[in-house]
């Protein structure tokens, strides 16, 4: 298939018919990972409610990483371009997914790339008594821990690290937490306190 060919056919799948199916098929033969061969393959079997058409789909499916465009294409909702390079290796920029989304993803990206790195961080930041933007409390913010986050295997890995104050003050808040098991919470406080007092 020619180049030029391919590219009107990429333009204008309605161009797609008996006579081009031979040669779009040869392409999904020649270059089998060729996703986009694969789509006008199927867009040609769809135009020609091709017995095969169901049975390619499935196949094509996997190929495509957004099914949306898939769906699209089928359905003649995109603006069915994509990237080609010309004879003189200028590239022609054809998307799948529209000009108008490309334009304003671009506009993001270069918005992006042309702000200012600072203002990337998020939350509050305090300024400390020597406005050191309180490089010291955030510090010791980020080690406090979580109240809520106490569980069973956290005190046991206390007890184990013989750091009884945590382990006990875990069991404790786990015991009223979880008041069904109570009393094996109350025999491992008196495990602790008994090992606290033997040190």
């Amino acid at each position: 298939m020619e180049r030029e060919q391919f590219q009107s056919y990429l333009q204008n799948t309605a161009l797609l018919n008996a006579g081009s199916l031979e040669g779009v098929k040869k392409l999904t033969t020649d270059f089998p990972w060729f996703t986009i061969g694969w789509l006008l393959y199927l867009k040609n079997m769809k135009n020609l409610n091709h017995s095969d058409y169901e049975t390619v789909l499935k196949k094509v499916a996997v190929m495509v990483p957004d099914r949306k465009v898939l769906f699209r294409f089928l359905n003649d909702e995109l603006n069915k371009k994509v990237p080609i390079i010309t004879s003189n290796n200028k590239t022609t920029a054809y998307n799948l997914e529209g000009d108008v989304e490309l334009e304003a993803e671009n506009s993001l990206i270069d918005k992006f790339l042309s702000s200012d790195g600072s203002r990337l961080r998020s939350g509050k930041v305090s300024l400390g008594v020597n406005g050191n933007n309180g490089d010291k409390a955030v510090a010791e913010q980020s080690v406090k821990e979580d109240e809520g986050l106490v569980t069973e295997t956290l005190a046991s890995i206390y007890l184990q690290q013989k750091n009884y104050d945590k382990a006990l003050d875990a069991y404790q808040k786990l015991s009223l937490k979880y008041p069904e098991k109570s009393v094996y919470f109350a025999g491992r406080i008196k495990e602790i306190e008994l090992l606290k007092t033997n040190i």
